[in-house]
Protein backbone atom coordinates (compact mmCIF):
# COMPACT_ATOMS: atom_id res chain seq x y z
CA UNK A 1 0.00 0.00 0.00
CA UNK A 2 1.14 3.32 -0.93
CA UNK A 3 1.48 5.91 2.12
CA UNK A 4 1.97 8.67 0.71
CA UNK A 5 -1.65 8.85 -1.19
CA UNK A 6 -3.58 7.53 2.28
CA UNK A 7 -3.72 10.99 3.74
CA UNK A 8 -5.33 12.86 0.79
CA UNK A 9 -7.57 9.17 0.64
CA UNK A 10 -8.50 9.91 4.14
CA UNK A 11 -9.20 13.59 3.74
CA UNK A 12 -11.61 12.86 0.97
CA UNK A 13 -13.55 9.97 3.12
CA UNK A 14 -14.01 12.64 5.88
CA UNK A 15 -15.51 15.50 3.38
CA UNK A 16 -19.43 14.39 2.66
CA UNK A 17 -19.97 13.54 -0.45
CA UNK A 18 -20.82 16.62 -3.05
CA UNK A 19 -24.23 15.52 -4.51
CA UNK A 20 -25.09 17.03 -7.99
CA UNK A 21 -28.82 15.70 -8.43
CA UNK A 22 -30.47 18.58 -10.58
CA UNK A 23 -33.22 16.48 -11.37
CA UNK A 24 -33.70 16.31 -7.56
CA UNK A 25 -33.50 20.37 -7.13
CA UNK A 26 -36.19 20.64 -10.45
CA UNK A 27 -38.73 18.73 -8.43
CA UNK A 28 -38.34 20.33 -5.53
CA UNK A 29 -38.59 23.48 -7.25
CA UNK A 30 -41.93 22.19 -8.90
CA UNK A 31 -43.74 21.13 -5.55
CA UNK A 32 -42.70 24.16 -3.59
CA UNK A 33 -44.05 26.44 -7.00
CA UNK A 34 -47.19 23.75 -7.13
CA UNK A 35 -47.78 24.56 -3.33
CA UNK A 36 -47.54 28.43 -3.98
CA UNK A 37 -50.08 28.33 -6.97
CA UNK A 38 -52.54 26.17 -4.28
CA UNK A 39 -51.78 28.85 -1.92
CA UNK A 40 -52.30 31.61 -4.24
CA UNK A 41 -55.67 30.52 -5.27
CA UNK A 42 -56.72 29.72 -1.78
CA UNK A 43 -56.21 33.28 -1.20
CA UNK A 44 -57.50 34.29 -4.06
CA UNK A 45 -60.87 32.79 -2.84
CA UNK A 46 -60.41 34.52 0.34
CA UNK A 47 -59.92 37.85 -1.07
CA UNK A 48 -63.23 37.16 -3.47
CA UNK A 49 -65.23 36.19 -0.07
CA UNK A 50 -63.62 39.19 1.39
CA UNK A 51 -64.78 41.50 -1.64
CA UNK A 52 -68.12 40.16 -1.42
CA UNK A 53 -68.83 40.40 2.56
CA UNK A 54 -67.14 44.18 2.15
CA UNK A 55 -69.69 44.88 -0.77
CA UNK A 56 -72.61 43.57 1.04
CA UNK A 57 -71.49 45.93 3.91
CA UNK A 58 -71.21 48.72 1.71
CA UNK A 59 -74.49 48.60 0.07
CA UNK A 60 -76.66 48.11 3.86
CA UNK A 61 -74.37 51.37 4.61
CA UNK A 62 -75.93 52.78 1.57
CA UNK A 63 -78.84 51.78 2.18
CA UNK A 64 -79.16 53.57 5.75
CA UNK A 65 -77.82 56.72 4.77
CA UNK A 66 -80.32 56.84 2.28
CA UNK A 67 -83.26 56.20 5.04
CA UNK A 68 -81.28 58.64 7.33
CA UNK A 69 -81.33 61.88 4.61
CA UNK A 70 -84.78 60.68 3.41
CA UNK A 71 -85.99 61.38 7.06
CA UNK A 72 -83.87 64.47 7.23
CA UNK A 73 -85.29 65.99 4.42
CA UNK A 74 -88.64 65.26 5.84
CA UNK A 75 -87.85 66.87 9.22
CA UNK A 76 -86.86 69.92 6.82
CA UNK A 77 -89.36 69.67 4.62
CA UNK A 78 -91.89 69.53 7.72
CA UNK A 79 -90.28 72.73 9.84
CA UNK A 80 -90.37 74.44 6.70
CA UNK A 81 -93.90 74.57 6.50
CA UNK A 82 -94.48 74.96 10.00
CA UNK A 83 -92.33 78.34 9.33
CA UNK A 84 -94.48 79.53 6.45
CA UNK A 85 -97.96 78.43 8.57
CA UNK A 86 -96.21 80.45 11.34
CA UNK A 87 -95.29 83.50 8.50
CA UNK A 88 -98.81 83.56 7.23
CA UNK A 89 -100.29 83.49 10.51
CA UNK A 90 -98.31 86.60 11.75
CA UNK A 91 -99.15 88.32 8.42
CA UNK A 92 -102.88 87.24 9.11
CA UNK A 93 -102.80 88.88 12.67
CA UNK A 94 -101.20 92.11 11.84
CA UNK A 95 -103.06 92.57 8.63
CA UNK A 96 -106.49 92.18 11.02
CA UNK A 97 -105.49 94.71 13.60
CA UNK A 98 -106.27 97.83 11.97
CA UNK A 99 -105.50 99.70 15.29
CA UNK A 100 -102.39 100.65 16.63
CA UNK A 101 -101.53 100.46 20.42
CA UNK A 102 -102.06 104.60 20.47
CA UNK A 103 -105.48 104.39 18.83
CA UNK A 104 -106.47 102.05 21.34
CA UNK A 105 -105.19 104.13 24.24
CA UNK A 106 -106.39 107.00 22.57
CA UNK A 107 -109.84 105.57 22.39
CA UNK A 108 -109.99 103.93 26.04
CA UNK A 109 -108.57 107.31 27.84
CA UNK A 110 -111.69 109.41 26.44
CA UNK A 111 -115.18 107.63 25.82
CA UNK A 112 -116.67 107.98 21.99
CA UNK A 113 -120.10 107.63 20.76
CA UNK A 114 -120.93 104.26 19.17
CA UNK A 115 -121.97 105.59 16.32
CA UNK A 116 -118.11 107.55 16.08
CA UNK A 117 -116.69 104.13 16.86
CA UNK A 118 -114.10 103.31 14.11
CA UNK A 119 -115.77 99.67 13.87
CA UNK A 120 -119.19 100.44 14.04
CA UNK A 121 -121.10 99.94 11.29
CA UNK A 122 -123.39 102.41 9.14
CA UNK A 123 -125.80 99.65 8.21
CA UNK A 124 -128.04 99.22 10.91
CA UNK A 125 -129.77 96.18 8.56
CA UNK A 126 -126.32 94.32 9.08
CA UNK A 127 -126.84 90.70 10.47
CA UNK A 128 -123.17 89.19 11.84
CA UNK A 129 -122.23 86.01 10.34
CA UNK A 130 -122.32 84.24 13.47
CA UNK A 131 -125.66 85.26 13.87
CA UNK A 132 -127.06 83.87 10.57
CA UNK A 133 -129.52 80.78 10.58
CA UNK A 134 -128.71 78.07 8.97
CA UNK A 135 -131.92 76.19 8.76
CA UNK A 136 -134.52 77.66 6.84
CA UNK A 137 -137.73 78.57 9.25
CA UNK A 138 -140.78 76.65 8.94
CA UNK A 139 -143.59 76.98 6.91
CA UNK A 140 -146.72 78.31 8.87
Amino acid sequence: MNLGLLPIRLGLLDRPPRKHRAVDEVERQKGMRAGADRLIQALRLQLEDQDLAHAEVIARIDARHAEVVDGMQRQIDDLRRRLDIACKAETAVTKTQELSVDEIRQHCIKPVPLHLSPMARRDPAHVPAWAHRDEPEPAA
